[in-house]
């Protein structure tokens, strides 16, 4: 659970995912390249979580610098720590979805805050056009509270929202929640009447998300490369883990780089490298650019409010029949999760009925979100 644990849990208490740095602690994104690297500074987050009382109850293990794995792996550090009660709350970068899907898995619910409005200052960068700090918690209700005393603009990050700070309250609005038919008819029927049972307390409308088998593509094809992009300071010269027995520079990068990433690391590396080579930047990087920016512009938040989705997609596939559905499940998935980080919009997810569920609203329209939530509280 813990790569350092504070000896402090219970109420008002937060556990910080290890890219998140704290003066004078170490803080290593997960990977053996940055062992032994102490934090020179305080993250926002961590200045603003001490300013309003709370307690940091540990750093948590996470996945290396939070890169997509095919495989899921062990339950996260900040997962654990806020199911086993030994923090409130778990500040964390939900890159491609696993808080997301473990909290709805946990009982626990995540909070994906619109992108801009949570100071990643301190923050180690995985793909910084989607890294957005978020809370992992135990009720909504609580976690939007803490949510509003870390939100609000921090001139040391440059792609912020003006606004100095974010009330985040239940609204008497109906509110409109569409359901997106060509991806509910990927879902079991236990799992499609879950999700209209849901919508049906509010204004239901149907919908299709244009674009929405291309969106995993367009995610990885970005991630890779901005975390490829990121990675490169990590050479064994200015800080964290250098090789030995180095014949020149070029070897230095190479073993070190080698010593030090693991394999999903390695692997967004060299696709990375691939989608930004002069051949490849035109038909991969700015095609990918240009369907973001139609994947954003294709939504109809004048027409609802809130963005029905299920956590998992759970498609028969061959792969599926034969129990060997880890690997295509997590790219497929991808696509779910994607959704929020592409086009920089608020997102929740928990569990209703036993069923995942994830909500995904406007940017800096969380009421939406509180307000589902506070409406369906006494059921879920």
């Amino acid at each position: 659970m813990y790569i350092t644990d504070y000896n402090v849990s219970g109420a008002n208490t937060a556990a910080l995912e290890d890219s998140i740095m704290q003066k004078g602690k170490p803080v290593t994104a997960g990977s053996k390249i940055l062992e032994n690297f102490i934090s020179p500074i305080d993250a926002a987050v961590v200045t603003k979580l001490a300013e309003n009382g709370f307690k940091i109850a540990g750093k948590t293990q996470m996945d290396e610098f939070g890169a997509f794995t095919f495989s899921r792996g062990c339950l996260s550090g900040a997962s654990d720590a806020v199911k086993s009660g030994k923090a409130e709350f778990a500040i964390c970068n939900d890159l491609f979805g696993k808080y997301r899907r473990e909290a709805a898995e946990n009982n626990l619910c995540y909070i994906h805050p619109t992108y801009g409005t949570v100071s990643r200052y301190g923050l180690i960068p995985a793909a910084s056009s989607m890294d957005t700090l978020g809370i992992c918690c135990k009720d909504l209700t609580g976690g939007f509270n803490l949510l509003s005393k870390i939100a609000g603009n921090d001139e040391r990050d440059g792609v912020m929202f003006p606004e100095k700070s974010f009330s985040y309250i239940k609204t008497d609005k109906k509110l409109t929640v569409a359901v997106p038919e060509n991806v509910t008819k990927l879902l079991s029927e236990t799992a499609q009447k879950g999700i209209k049972n849901f919508a049906s307390k509010f204004n239901a409308v149907n919908t299709e998300l244009k674009y929405f088998d291309l969106y995993k593509q367009v995610m990885y094809i970005l991630s890779s490369a901005e975390i490829s992009n990121n990675i490169n300071r990590y050479d064994g010269i200015k800080f964290g883990l250098r090789a030995e027995n180095y014949n020149g520079v070029n070897d230095l990068y190479v073993k070190t780089r080698t010593e030090g990433f693991g394999v999903n690391v390695k692997l967004a590396a060299i696709m990375g490298a691939f989608i930004l080579s002069q051949d490849n930047y035109v038909p991969y990087y700015e095609q990918a650019m240009k369907m973001r920016r139609l994947i954003k512009e294709s939504l109809r938040f004048d027409e609802y409010d809130i963005i029905i989705l299920p956590t998992e997609l759970n498609e028969k596939t061959e792969s599926a029949e034969n129990g060997e559905n880890s690997y295509v499940n997590s790219y497929e998935n991808l696509s779910l999760y994607a959704l929020a980080n592409l086009a920089g919009l608020a997102c929740v997810s928990f569990s209703y009925g036993g069923q995942g569920i994830m909500l995904v609203s406007q940017a800096k329209n969380e009421n939406a979100l509180l307000t589902a939530w506070e409406v369906q509280k006494n059921e879920i």
